[in-house]
């Protein structure tokens, strides 16, 4: 590493006060084509005892930002997000950034959970190129999980709410998550069957399938659907919404196999949405069934008259365990 950078640069962990040097740095308005998350979720990052949120200064100024989450008790962590200052890019400063911060990711999981996560989850935009470089740079062998496609709609919840009703009557009723469902989605018929490795996806973050991570979902507010099948459900889809630079974003993220299912999750979803909030709504939704993927464009934009945002993403979901890696070299993450 460079030793005159490495004595201008401070790593520390982000706190409230940095809000507004993050967001001048972070570029929120283009950051996934405008939808970012980060503006609404970034005082939670702060607070959350299950994330750490460090930061690079240069010469006291913030540059660069590192996500993760610890999970299922400390056994493994998301890379959720990297941001570096557009005046930094393509210089090759985000090996120096990412291996500064290394060393206290994993003093701080240890402080965390007393013990080292013994996999990573990471997730990749097919489309990054630079990120495909990298992995190439570090020979990491990540193992890929599964196969993540992302839709956006944009619809006006005001006028058209009484369409729905009529959209719904038939298709298969769905219900509102509660605790005693867990031992429907636990049996393999669901856990082994519908989930990609007994993962689940919620507003893109993997969460293995448990009743403590339920639980976390549902005090997190999620708006959790399952259908009513015995002794093991079929489906279970996951919503929520936050405001982002080009507006609301409601995101859907249907876990099934079953296409008239996943029709019933999208339009139960969109009730929730236009019960909750009016105007201009813009619809994230998610499907790892390749298939789905059209059943979800046609009932959308033919059906229910969304309009199709040209916005949509391929991604890939890796699984890497730590014990297959040297820990002090650093692990990229996707921009996601």
């Amino acid at each position: 590493m460079d030793e005159d950078l490495l004595s201008r640069m401070t790593v520390r962990e982000a706190t409230h006060d940095d809000y507004q040097a993050v967001m001048t740095m972070a570029s929120p308005d283009t950051f996934r084509d405008g939808f970012d998350y980060l503006p609404a979720k970034f005082h939670g990052f702060v607070d959350d005892p299950d994330t750490v949120f460090l930061l690079v200064e240069l010469d006291g100024e913030v540059v660069f930002l590192d996500v993760h989450f610890l999970r299922d008790g400390g056994e493994s962590w998301v890379a959720k997000t990297m941001r570096m200052a557009k005046k930094m890019q393509g210089r090759r400063f985000s090996r120096t950034f990412i291996a500064a911060m290394r060393v206290r990711h994993l003093a701080k999981f240890l402080e965390m959970s007393g013990r080292h996560p013994k996999v990573v989850h990471v997730l990749r935009d097919t489309e990054r190129q630079d990120l495909k470089r990298l992995d190439n740079a570090y020979d990491l062998p990540f193992k890929t999980k599964s196969v993540i496609n992302v839709m956006y709609f944009c619809w006006d919840a005001t006028p058209r709410k009484d369409r729905l009703t009529d959209a719904q009557m038939c298709l298969p009723a769905l219900v509102p998550y509660r605790p005693a469902d867990i031992h429907r989605l636990l049996p393999p018929a669901f856990s082994a069957t519908v989930l990609s490795g007994g993962l689940l996806l919620v507003d893109w973050d993997p969460y293995k399938l448990s009743e403590p991570n339920m639980k976390k979902l549902v005090e997190a507010g999620c708006y959790i659907l399952v259908d009513s099948n015995v002794p093991a459900a079929k489906s279970l889809s996951f919503g929520g919404s936050y405001m982002t630079p080009r507006g609301r974003v409601y995101h859907i993220d249907i876990h099934c196999k079953d296409e008239a299912l996943c029709k019933a999750h999208i339009i139960t979803h969109v009730k929730n949405a236009c019960s909750q909030y009016t105007g201009m709504i813009t619809f994230c939704v998610v499907v790892t069934e390749k298939k789905l993927k059209d059943v979800v464009m046609t009932f959308c934009v033919q059906y229910l008259h969304f309009k199709h945002l040209p916005h949509d993403h391929t991604y890939h979901h890796y699984k890497l365990k730590t014990d297959d890696v040297d820990m002090g070299q650093p692990i990229p993450k996707a921009k996601y």
